[in-house]
C-alpha cells in the first residue's frame, strides 16, 4: 500500500523539531511512506529542505519528502494539491492519505473544506483510504471542541480521526499502567486505604515569547492542564480495564473524568517579563496551581495537588505518590519518613520507591532510601521519542495512544471555570515559584516534593 502523509503546517516549529526527525527514524525502521509538506514560507523544495531539514537527515528520507507551496487563502492552491496527489498515487493499487493538521484549531474548518474538495477531484484506479490527525489542544473550550469534531466528522469517521496528546506516547505514561496492573504488590496498595496524597509537578524553564501570538490564545490551562495533566490523572486513578485494548482503557478513563468536579479552587499567574517586547500588555496565565479529587470508590478523599507553568528555576516534571504514615503515628516517632513512589519524567525517566531501612551504627534508627528504575540504564538510551511512537501507531492504524472525544469533552468540562478571564492574576518574577503555590501548600498542609 502506498501511504502519503500530507503535512499541513509543514514549515512550523512542530514539524521542524518533532515530526521530520520522527519520519526519518520510522523510515529507517522499515516503514514505507512519503511526506508532502505544505506551507507558505518557502517558494520551492530546495529552500524548504535547506532551511527545515537537518544535515543529519538520511538520503532515504529526503528521497521521500516533497514540498508544495500552499496558501490556504488561495483557491487555486487546492487544484495544485489535487494534481500533485494524483501524480503521486498514479499506478498504485492501494493508497492511504494521512492528512496531518499541525494547525491552530481555528483553521480546521477551512482545512477540512479544502480536503473535501481535493478528495472530490482525486480520481485514481485504486482502493483509497484516509486518516486525519489533529494536534492538541482540540478546541479552546467544550463548545468549540464539539464544533470542531462535528466539522471533522463531515469528512472522516471517528475511526479515521486521530486526536493527538503526545504525552500518551511517552514511555512513562505506558509504564504507569504496567506498573499498576502487572504487579500485584502495587495493585494491592494503590487506593485510598494506603495513599494519602498525590502531587503532579510540571515546571518548565523556558518562556513563551517566541510563540506569543499563539500562546496568548492558549494559556497554561489549554497548553498542559486540559490535556497532559488530565490524561496523567486518568492513568493514576483509573480502575483496571478488562484488557489493555484502546476501547477498554478509554472506558475506564472516561469514568475517572466523570468523577471529577469542575475545578473551582485554583490560582494563576504570569511571569513578569511576558510580552515585554510585544508593545502591549499580555495578561495570559503561564502558571497555575490547584487541588482536585477523583470521587470514585477507590480514590475518594485523596487530594491531587497540581502545579505547572513556565519560567521556573529548574525544569522538573514528576509525580509523587505519598503513602499514609501510620507507623510514625503508632510508634510516636516523627523521624520515621513516609513511603512514596516518585515518577520522574524530566530530565530523565526514573521510578523511585522510597522505603525506610536501618541506618548503620545506630540503635534502630531508620533512614529513607530509594530503589530506582532508570529507563535508559535498563533498556538503553535509544527509547523512541513520544512523537515517533505516536506516528508509528497512526501508520499502523492503532488508536491505543489517542484520547477519545468523550475524554476530551469531559476534560474541557473539568477545566471550564479556569478559562474565564475575570480571575486574579499574580505577576511572579522569572525563576521563582509563584506565591500562590506556597499558600496552597500551607492551606492544604503539605510540602511540595523537591
Amino acid at each position: 500500500m502506498k501511504m502519503i502523509i500530507i503535512q499541513f503546517g509543514g514549515t512550523g516549529d512542530l514539524a521542524l523539531k518533532k515530526l521530520y526527525p520522527a519520519y526519518d527514524h520510522l523510515m529507517a525502521k522499515g516503514f514505507d511512506f512519503q511526506v508532502l509538506a505544505l506551507g507558505r514560507r518557502f517558494k520551492d523544495r530546495d529552500q524548504f529542505v535547506s532551511t527545515m531539514i537537518g544535515d543529519d537527515a538520511s538520503q532515504y528520507f529526503l528521497d521521500r519528502l516533497d514540498y508544495l507551496h500552499y496558501d490556504m487563502e488561495d483557491d487555486a492552491a487546492m487544484q495544485v494539491l489535487a494534481g500533485t496527489l494524483r501524480s503521486m498515487v498514479s499506478g498504485s493499487g492501494q493508497v492511504e492519505l494521512i492528512y496531518y493538521l499541525a494547525l491552530q484549531p481555528s483553521l480546521y474548518e477551512e482545512a477540512i473544506r479544502q480536503i473535501q474538495e481535493v478528495d472530490a477531484t482525486l480520481s485514481c484506479a485504486c482502493e483509497l483510504s484516509k486518516k486525519i490527525v489533529v494536534e492538541k489542544p482540540f478546541g479552546f473550550d467544550f463548545e468549540s471542541a464539539y464544533r470542531y469534531n462535528k466539522i471533522l466528522e463531515t469528512a472522516f469517521t471517528d475511526k479515521e480521526i486521530f486526536r493527538i496528546d503526545h504525552y500518551l506516547g511517552k514511555e512513562f505514561m505506558q509504564n504507569l499502567l504496567i506498573m499498576r496492573f502487572h504487579n500485584d504488590i502495587m495493585r494491592s496498595i494503590w487506593d485510598n486505604r494506603s495513599i494519602e496524597s498525590i502531587q503532579i509537578i510540571f515546571d518548565e524553564t523556558h518562556g513563551v515569547d517566541q510563540r506569543l501570538g499563539f500562546y496568548e490564545q492558549i494559556g497554561v490551562v489549554r497548553d498542559t492542564i486540559q490535556n497532559h495533566i488530565m490524561q496523567i490523572i486518568t492513568y493514576l486513578t483509573m480502575n483496571e480495564p478488562a484488557t489493555l485494548s484502546p476501547e477498554d482503557i478509554a472506558i475506564e478513563k472516561v469514568k475517572v473524568l466523570r468523577a471529577i468536579s469542575p475545578i473551582e479552587q485554583f490560582a494563576m499567574g504570569r511571569y513578569e517579563s511576558l510580552g515585554a517586547h510585544s508593545g502591549h500588555i499580555v495578561d495570559t496565565p503561564t502558571y497555575a496551581a490547584f487541588t482536585l479529587f477523583v470521587n470514585t470508590y477507590y480514590f475518594a478523599g485523596i487530594p491531587i495537588h497540581v502545579r505547572t507553568g513556565k519560567m521556573q528555576k529548574e525544569a522538573k516534571s514528576l509525580i509523587y505518590v505519598k503513602f499514609r504514615n501510620t507507623t510514625a503515628q503508632v510508634m510516636h516517632d516523627t523521624s520515621i519518613a513516609e513511603n512514596g513512589v516518585i515518577i520522574t519524567i524530566h530530565p530523565e525517566l526514573t521510578i523511585d520507591i522510597s522505603m525506610n531501612l536501618k541506618e548503620p551504627n545506630t540503635s534502630w534508627k531508620s533512614k529513607p532510601v530509594r530503589f530506582r528504575f532508570n529507563q535508559a540504564e535498563t533498556f538503553g538510551a535509544n527509547t523512541p521519542e513520544a512523537y515517533e511512537q505516536i506516528l508509528q501507531k497512526i501508520l499502523q492504524g492503532d488508536k491505543s495512544l489517542f484520547p477519545t472525544m468523550k475524554e476530551i469533552s469531559e476534560s474541557w468540562r473539568i477545566v471550564a471555570p479556569m478559562l474565564s478571564n475575570d480571575h486574579a492574576m499574580e505577576v511572579y518574577p522569572v525563576r521563582t515559584l509563584p506565591r500562590f503555590a506556597h499558600h496552597m501548600a500551607k492551606e492544604h498542609h503539605f510540602n511540595w516534593f523537591t
